[in-house]
């Protein structure tokens, strides 16, 4: 078979076999490849002209595709560079900053934002100490284990408080203290969360697929430990309150407000009374507070109740011209002496008899229970009892999720324990009846139990008491078959076992 002289055209020869036309041309590899020219309609190709031309327009769609692929490489080559580059630049000390500069969903406060910062240089300071790194890059799953392992044991690694004259030019003493004792599961939960958010947020930069802190469960919330005021507590707390404090206490009474928007109230935040100045006090009774929390930047918005608007009203006559609520607090506020407020506030509750601090085993210093944000429990339990919707009561505290909100009702709980314990024992003995031996012990003690119990412990006693049979002996029938109550106890706990 005849074979004609290869012609060179561009990158490739035509050449014609016969009586079709063919192109030898050469491929990326360096290899030479052979095809059959053919038109659109797929036959093959005789003429040279037609040939030349079908051959110039596959060349050109290869020289296009090489192109690409060079530029695919390219673009590839490159995003291996700058994650190399983002492993080598993006260190452990300035991991944070670079994580903050990303787009957030929420705001969050400056305070706030110190908190988180000292929690993550924890985690730098353990894991240089111990395992020498220096980038994020270098942090596997093995390092985040050890950290989270060790602060739920032994709490925060780095125990030493440093005051700086910059930061805290008021301060006279600067020496460093030694912080120590377990933290709280909720504290070791945001130590959790601070260090997962910043490996979630420069995950991408670094060209990484696994956070190491993703696969730790965070621990279950404790029962919460803050306390609500008791009745006789708020009847003492406002019967001769310090004027300076009188205001804001009546306020987080009736609002559940936290002490930093208290503070920082200002008239503009009521409904309906942005412009108006008059001497003439307006009815607060049922306006909106709305205003963006300081420490959550959450929307709030908590109706004013008729207990609070005398008091504003009060206030409207001496403040009405200015900005805030309660000036002279605000000043302190937007001046971040947070520990003098803090400090009038607790030696006025001591002060009227309240025990604000109490000691927890595992801690070097005693625990508040009690303080202004009691009120906010306080207002929350209140809530629930009449019957208020835990979403509604959620918009008005601005929590960003029910748990938040739900949390809130172990006091509410616990509450509901005690009365149903105390029925039972009033049911159990009658009033005229004269008291066994060891009754009154026993009734201290199981109150005791149940004031400080757990979410766990209250289940298992709320099924004891649904266990319990329906005719209870009186007292005089308990002492003669306190052994068949003894037995009929073992049987209920088997059942709840």
């Amino acid at each position: 078979m005849a074979v004609s002289r290869k012609r060179s055209n561009g990158s490739g020869s035509i050449y014609k076999r016969g009586d079709n036309f063919y192109l030898q041309y050469m491929q990326k590899d360096g290899k030479r490849k052979n095809i059959t020219l053919k038109n659109s309609q797929g036959n093959h190709i005789r003429e040279r002209r037609e040939a030349e031309e079908a051959a110039r327009k596959f060349l050109q769609e290869q020289q296009q595709l090489k192109e690409i692929e060079t530029r695919e490489e390219y673009l590839a080559e490159l995003k291996v560079v700058r994650k190399l580059k983002a492993r080598l630049l993006i260190t452990l000390d300035n991991a944070f900053d670079l994580a903050q500069a990303k787009p957030h969903s929420r705001e969050t406060s400056n305070r706030v934002l110190a908190v988180s910062r000292g929690y993550w240089f924890d985690f730098v300071d353990f894991v240089k100490s111990n395992y020498q790194l220096r980038t994020l890059d270098e942090v596997e799953r093995m390092h985040a284990d050890a950290y989270i392992a060790y602060i739920r044991k032994y709490g925060r690694w780095n125990k030493t408080i440093s005051y700086d004259p910059n930061t805290c030019p008021k301060r006279k003493v600067f020496k460093d203290y030694e912080r120590g004792g377990l933290l709280s599961h909720t504290t070791l939960n945001r130590y959790h969360s601070v260090c997962k958010s910043v490996f979630s947020f420069l995950l991408p930069d670094l060209g990484g697929e696994e956070n190491p802190f993703a696969h730790i469960p965070p621990l279950k919330l404790e029962p919460v430990k803050r306390k609500i005021f008791t009745e006789e507590e708020l009847e003492i707390i406002f019967k001769n309150p310090p004027k300076l404090l009188a205001g804001p206490l009546f306020v987080g009474r009736y609002t559940g407000l936290r002490l930093g928007d208290v503070l920082a109230l200002k008239w503009e935040y009521f409904e309906g009374i942005t412009g108006y100045r008059g001497a003439i006090a307006p009815d607060f009774t049922g306006r909106e507070i709305s205003l963006i929390a300081q420490k959550t930047k959450t929307q709030v918005h908590v109706p004013v109740f008729p207990e609070l608007n005398k008091v504003l009203q009060k206030q409207w006559k001496q403040t009405r011209r200015g900005e805030y609520v309660f000036p002279e607090m605000a000043e302190l506020h937007l001046q971040k002496r947070y520990t003098k407020i803090n400090t009038m506030i607790q030696n006025y509750l001591i002060s009227c008899g309240i025990t604000t601090r109490i000691e927890v085993e595992g801690r070097t210093r005693k625990q508040t229970v009690k303080g202004f944000h009691s009120f906010r429990h306080t207002f929350s339990y209140e809530a629930e009892q009449k019957g208020v919707p835990a979403s509604t009561i959620k918009r008005w505290l601005g929590h960003k999720r029910l748990a938040q909100t739900q949390h809130y009702q172990d006091h509410a709980n616990k509450q509901a324990s005690m009365e149903g314990l105390k029925l039972i024992m009033q049911n159990s003995l009658p009033a005229t009846s004269e008291p066994i031996s060891g009754y009154s012990l026993r009734k201290e003690r199981l109150l005791h139990l149940i004031q400080n119990a757990s979410e766990t412990t209250l289940a298992i006693l709320e099924t004891l008491i649904d266990n319990l049979p329906d005719n209870l002996p009186d007292a005089n029938q308990a002492q003669e078959s306190s052994a068949g109550h003894l037995v009929n106890g073992m049987n209920i706990s088997k059942n709840v076992s």
